[in-house]
């Protein structure tokens, strides 16, 4: 299946920029860790559902899915400062929609996963 072959290099990529970004920035703020964490996170689900037969792709590649939107929700949160300006406030928000909808994306794989095609 495509999708499985996709989530391999897509997998490989979040969790090799994931742990870069903690590598380069050694000790990271606690934001940003938290961010680069479950970056990396994501990246290693998302691998893996690739790789394994033993639990259902759709189930990891999901959990995946909501590890990353948390991890762009956590970016959208960095942006603001001590006072930040409408500018900040409009990204901040527009980032926190668009990873909280990447979530519920991933929870739809997780909670239908009897839908999806499972042959590898």
């Amino acid at each position: 299946m495509v999708q499985r072959r996709v989530n391999r290099w897509v997998g490989v990529f979040l969790l090799v920029v994931g742990v870069g970004g903690l590598a380069l920035t050694f000790p990271p703020s606690l934001l940003l860790g938290v961010q680069m964490a479950l970056l990396a996170v994501a990246g290693a689900l998302v691998f893996a559902s690739g790789v394994t037969d033993r639990v259902r792709w759709s189930i990891l590649a999901g959990l995946g899915n909501v590890a990353l939107g948390l991890s762009l929700v956590v970016s959208g949160v960095t942006t603001l400062g001590d006072q930040p300006g409408t500018g900040d406030l409009a990204y901040g928000a527009l980032v926190a929609v668009g990873g909280l909808t990447l979530a519920v994306i991933g929870v739809g794989y997780v909670v239908e996963h009897d839908a999806f095609d499972t042959e590898p």
